[in-house]
């Protein structure tokens, strides 16, 4: 028999006490408690958090033991990396592809002796790898993409290249030297970045396009800039695929334009389309749809995709040379060639096209850069 001590008499022995005497009081405190409540102890939902909050503590500590410190920005890469579909592929294989090979590779081998001689370093990038392997494995062999793309699954390991390279400069942010950091890094950035201007454009164009199409009138049916509006549209298409680095060499070759020469080719552009109203409210509308593009610099200045700084200002000072050029595209078969090709120079240098149009008689495009001209 269990020897108990009464609560209300705690200096009185229970030992006198017949079973069915002593049981019933316990049964009467159990009850008491569980009205009153045991002090001290938590509530359900207390628990219940307590274990969701260690749950969590487990999975970051998790993430952090597969990926290392920076273990958050590898997951938003490798989520990122599955939402990729053949659209979004074909623009990371070619922007990854555009990089420097020969600075890619030298990033990598710096990248590979880190690993060597530290095995927890190793441990993060392998876990990568696994991960962006197994995502290359399903997708090269998508039944609906395999069909549609041709050269898929080359293309799929081009972006897992991109990814990988990118994760594992993620992981070494603190160990790899900046250049090698910016090697792996930027081109799938990059990438992403330009993905996501091409979403925010054509959705843009969806709306501007519905306003067009409620209030078209015959003179929109020649292009809202003139006869070359489709030279002028693949312009506007490709400023939006420029990298960083193309920007900056756009503005460094139209620094380089003799002056003298600039300056005469400005005054035969401003002497047509005072002459002209029609040709002056061509230009001016085909100069206003750079604005989104230099501006959109601006909503990267202080973070992008991943934690990069933007190239605004950069953006801001290319946008003479585009204003040029652009202009170039929509009268440069009424300017005489060799100032055509002095505004146009600097942009088709760096891009190839889309080609000068030709005058109407024939005339032009064995001067200058004469063959931007198609």
């Amino acid at each position: 028999m269990a020897r108990r001590r009464d609560r209300r008499s705690p200096d009185e022995s229970a030992t006198d006490l017949p079973d069915d005497k002593v049981e019933p009081e316990l049964d009467d405190e159990i009850e008491a408690e569980g009205e009153e409540g045991a002090e001290g102890l938590p509530e359900p939902e207390e628990m219940n958090a307590d274990l969701d909050s260690q749950a969590a503590d487990y999975m970051a500590d998790n993430d952090v033991w597969l990926y290392g410190p920076n273990a958050t920005a590898v997951l938003e890469l490798l989520d990122r990396l599955e939402e990729v579909g053949p659209d979004d592929a074909g623009v990371i294989a070619d922007t990854w592809k555009d990089g420097s090979k020969s600075d890619r590779d030298a990033a990598r081998k710096a990248a590979r002796k880190l690993t060597e001689r530290d095995e927890e370093i190793a441990r993060n990038v392998r876990m990568a790898r696994e991960e962006i392997g197994a995502w290359l494995a399903i997708a090269a062999e998508y039944p609906e993409f395999a069909k549609a793309v041709p050269d898929w699954a080359r293309i799929c390991s081009q972006v897992g290249d991109a990814a990988l390279d990118a994760a594992t400069a993620i992981i070494l942010e603190d160990e790899l030297d900046e250049p090698h950091y910016e090697a792996l890094f930027l081109p799938w950035t990059d990438a992403i970045e330009k993905i996501r201007i091409e979403a925010e454009l054509d959705e843009i164009e969806g709306v501007e396009d519905e306003e067009t199409d409620a209030d078209e009138t015959d003179d929109e049916a020649e292009g809202e800039f003139g006869p070359n509006t489709d030279a002028v549209a693949d312009f506007l298409n490709r400023l939006w695929l420029l990298s960083a680095e193309q920007v900056t060499r756009l503005v460094s070759s139209w620094q380089d334009v003799p002056r003298e020469d600039l300056e005469v080719a400005h005054e035969a552009l401003h002497d047509l389309v005072e002459e002209d109203p029609e040709s002056r409210g061509q230009v001016r509308r085909a100069q206003e749809k750079i604005t989104p593009w230099l501006n959109g610099g601006r909503l990267q200045e202080t973070a992008s995709f991943m934690g990069q700084t933007g190239q605004g200002g950069t953006r801001k000072m290319a946008g003479p040379a585009l204003a040029d050029a652009v202009a170039a595209l929509v009268v440069g078969d009424l300017l005489a060639p060799e100032d055509a090709d002095m505004l146009y120079a600097p942009w088709f240098n760096l891009v190839g096209a889309p080609p000068l149009p030709v005058a109407a008689d024939g005339d032009g495009g064995d001067k200058g850069a004469g063959q931007a001209r198609g």
